[in-house]
């Protein structure tokens, strides 16, 4: 197709402004005119008429807001290097998280975190997903399908995983097996849980990351007060008892996970300080970083054209500034 295309075709109203201009310009000029004519102070070389010089310095104004739209006419074939990080989610599914702490629950407050960050990915990022509680699952291996990785991440709930618990280490060596061993510099782990490592081995299976290179961000979801779990029961709700009928409260461990994340250079982050944390995370650390390249190849693309403005808007100005020199104001 060769149809012509602005870059910037909001800017085309400016030019409905030019007439204005140049009547304006015009009543400038005449005004001046006539007002060295009145004091007897004309000019002894012959001056361009008042109309001349508007027409002249509103073609030169034309011609500049005509090569900053950046006209694109004809198809060239353009070289696209595409670039992105690969961000691997890991996202706890235990009991624990549908503790009410935080609205609407623990689980589904970190589901919508992860959603509203998934918009920020730029097209070479790829996401994959890690489901975990008592073992870990891959869930979503890395993608770039944006859509269906939200789609499978509203389907996480906690009967995800069967085994009863919060194995940190497990989700993390999944992690590690789901992250390509080649481009360990440009993959970055997100935890998102409320840090209860049962199984005690999270800190030693971040330092087994970190030893690859990984990166793990880690999100705190949960107070440090705790909360009762809130779990269905017959048609109903009751709050989740242990093996002695006593009801569990579930607190939010910020230290461990502070440890965690700082075992790998990473940061941690309290949910419950902060609307967005991804968004914010994504921001303030895995936006500056380096992206890998992994694909390189021709896209089609416009020709630019400004240049078809810009040669007569160079002429024209370089008329007048030549111009100017004999000229007696």
């Amino acid at each position: 197709m060769n149809d012509l295309v602005w870059t910037r075709p909001g800017l085309w109203p400016l030019l409905l402004a030019l007439p204005v201009v140049a009547a304006s310009l015009w009543a400038v000029f005449d005004r001046t005119r006539a007002a060295a004519a009145r004091y007897g102070a004309a000019p002894t070389t012959k001056v361009a008429a008042p109309l001349v010089r508007a027409l002249r310095t509103t073609a030169l104004l034309a011609l500049a807001l005509v090569a900053w739209m950046d006209p694109r006419w004809g198809d060239e074939p353009v070289q696209v290097e595409r670039r992105g990080l690969d961000l691997i989610f890991c996202l706890d599914a235990s009991r624990s998280m549908l503790a009410r702490d935080m609205q609407p629950d623990r689980l589904q407050r970190a589901r919508q975190d992860v959603r509203a960050v998934l918009p920020l990915l730029q097209g070479g990022d790829r996401a994959g997903l890690v489901v975990f509680a008592g073992a870990a699952r891959t869930w979503v291996p890395l993608t770039h399908d944006m859509d269906s990785f939200r789609a499978l991440l509203d389907e996480v709930d906690t009967e995800a995983i069967k085994t009863g618990g919060t194995d940190l280490a497990a989700a993390l060596r999944k992690a590690r097996e789901l992250a390509d061993p080649q481009n360990a510099r440009t993959t970055v782990v997100v935890l998102l849980t409320d840090g209860e490592d049962l199984a005690g081995a999270g800190r030693q299976a971040a330092r087994e990351l970190a030893d690859q290179g990984l990166v793990v961000h880690a999100v705190g979801y949960g107070s440090a007060y705790g909360s009762k779990i809130t779990v269905a029961q017959g048609g109903s709700e009751a709050f989740l008892k242990d093996k002695d009928g006593a009801e569990v409260v579930s607190k939010m461990d910020p230290d461990s996970l502070r440890e965690l994340a700082a075992a790998t250079g990473g940061e941690f982050l309290r949910a419950e300080a902060m609307a967005l944390p991804l968004n914010q995370l994504h921001q303030g650390r895995l936006q500056p970083m380096q992206k890998r390249s992994y694909d390189t190849g021709e896209e089609t693309g416009k020709r630019t054209r400004y240049q078809w403005a810009l040669l007569p808007l160079l002429v024209l100005l370089l008329w007048e500034i030549a111009m100017a020199g004999g000229r007696c104001r």
